[in-house]
């Protein structure tokens, strides 16, 4: 001892005239424990150092001023970290793991899951095989279970999909453009055909268009053989008086427009009877939307008067018998038969 007045751990102190404890003067520091009276001498001489190392099976965490024995780990329990100079050894049961300074229960499966493939890792501890090691087991921090893509991964697939819908509106957009503009010059001039315009007014091109659109068969046999029930309703001159005798006869005309115009469940009227002129679906649709300017019945027969000027009422009362609007045959019977 390097003292004669103080005990081991302890070292004098002249200016208090007493012994103190090595770790007031000094820290503890790990692996090391404290030499004789801290290695001053009673005449408060540093003779040699305050420290020396832990010997092998020996310890010191910091915690005491001396190196203590290192423990031996119990039955079924193998060592997870070796006894060193700074630790203690650090024992765990048959089938946990030692990670981060614990022992932990260890998983007896461990699924890996990515965007491209998934991978299972099985562990399984053999009671009979030797006692594992931490380097046995999978690093948890290095495991992930059912990981997630993170959403930078999709933004890609997002961007495409924005920029389709984008490309996918501007197109319908155009369509609808091209379409509206195209059929505007038609809907123009057939606009001044329902309106009483003559054919021949009409340009080239707009003829063409309407003959396309409006087309209709012309009923070449007119004779009274093909008409049952008609020759008791007509006089031979109303027969064969031209179809725009009905136009100029406004009596007879008003008194038709009342009947065939309306739209009654159950009867056929002239949307019935331009079908069988053969106009097509959207002409008629146009005549009655124009119905509070113009009649569509009127819009039928000037429509027909302009393509065909040899139709005669004949051919007008066949079609309305067609139709089964013998009501609108007798309206036709009051024709004067003067014209």
């Amino acid at each position: 001892m390097t003292s004669q007045r103080c005990v081991e751990g302890t070292f004098f102190n002249r200016s208090l005239h007493k012994c103190q404890q090595c770790e007031t003067k000094y820290e503890i520091q790990k692996g090391h424990y404290f030499t004789e009276n801290c290695g001053w001498s009673d005449e408060q001489q540093q003779v040699e150092s305050p420290y020396r190392p832990c010997i092998d099976g020996t310890f010191n965490d910091g915690s005491q001023v001396v190196c203590r024995t290192c423990s031996s780990c119990q039955p079924q329990h193998f060592i997870a970290s070796a006894c060193n100079t700074t630790s203690d050894t650090i024992c765990c049961k048959q089938g946990e793991q030692f990670f981060n300074g614990k022992c932990l229960p260890q998983p007896t499966q461990t699924t890996r899951t990515t965007t491209a493939s998934t991978t299972v890792h099985t562990s399984s501890v053999d009671s009979s095989s030797p006692s594992p090691t931490s380097s046995n087991f999978p690093d948890p921090s290095q495991s992930t279970e059912n990981s997630i893509s993170s959403p930078q991964s999709l933004m890609p697939f997002i961007g495409i999909y924005v920029c389709f819908g984008i490309l996918s509106t501007l197109t319908l957009v155009c369509l609808f453009l091209f379409i509206r503009r195209r059929s505007k010059p038609f809907n123009e001039e057939l606009k001044k055909c329902c309106n009483g315009a003559s054919h021949e007014s009409l340009s080239r091109k707009g003829i063409a268009r309407y003959e396309q659109a409006v087309s209709y068969n012309i009923i070449n046999d007119c004779n009274n053989d093909h008409m049952p029930g008609l020759s008791h309703l007509l006089a031979t001159e109303v027969h064969d008086a031209p179809l725009k005798t009905v136009l100029n006869n406004l009596d007879v005309l008003e008194e038709l427009v009342l009947v065939l115009d309306p739209d009654i469940s159950g009867a056929k009227n002239t949307r019935h009877l331009a079908a069988q002129c053969s106009f097509s679906f959207a002409w008629i649709n146009y005549a009655y939307s124009m119905k509070d300017h113009k009649s569509p019945l009127v819009a039928v027969l000037e429509g027909v008067v302009t393509k065909n000027p040899d139709w005669t009422v004949g051919h007008l009362a066949e079609l309305l018998t067609t139709i089964g609007r013998n009501d609108a045959v007798e309206i036709l019977a009051k024709l004067p038969a003067d014209v």
